[in-house]
């Protein structure tokens, strides 16, 4: 099994839609904090990012009055990117899958620079090999 780290989230009712489901527009918003939740919160990382390529694939609708889990693995860390695989879970089933490609950048710049050797060690234990 991939070496996810997991993170809860709690549907808020304004978040549902007129269907009853949590809005499609929500779910970026719940990977994005899946990821601080790792990144920031979990190791400690300061380096900033930006999102460079976000792709979500929607196998189950997710609802309001039940928690979610964001789980969050690496699937690949380049000079300046790290690409994230991360998946949302609601009563024991996987929802939503998604891929999400952040550069670190300079914020004097704002072009992308790469990665610290500090960021490097700290996402390894979260990398998906080929025996994960």
């Amino acid at each position: 099994m991939p070496p996810y780290f997991e993170a809860s989230i709690k549907p808020r009712f304004s978040e549902t839609d007129m269907r009853g489901h949590i809005n499609n527009t929500v779910i970026p918003v719940w990977l994005a904090d899946g990821r601080a939740a790792l990144f920031r919160e979990e190791l400690g990382s300061r380096v900033p990012t930006m999102v460079v390529n976000l792709n979500v694939d929607f196998s189950r609708e997710l609802h309001w009055g039940a928690l979610v889990t964001a789980r969050t693995a690496v699937e690949k860390i380049g000079n300046s990117s790290i690409r994230f695989v991360q998946e949302l879970w609601q009563n024991e089933q996987r929802c939503v899958q998604a891929r999400t490609t952040v550069v670190t950048l300079d914020m004097e710049t704002r072009k992308p620079v790469r990665i610290p050797d500090r960021e490097r060690s700290l996402l390894a234990p979260y990398l998906i090999t080929d025996e994960g």
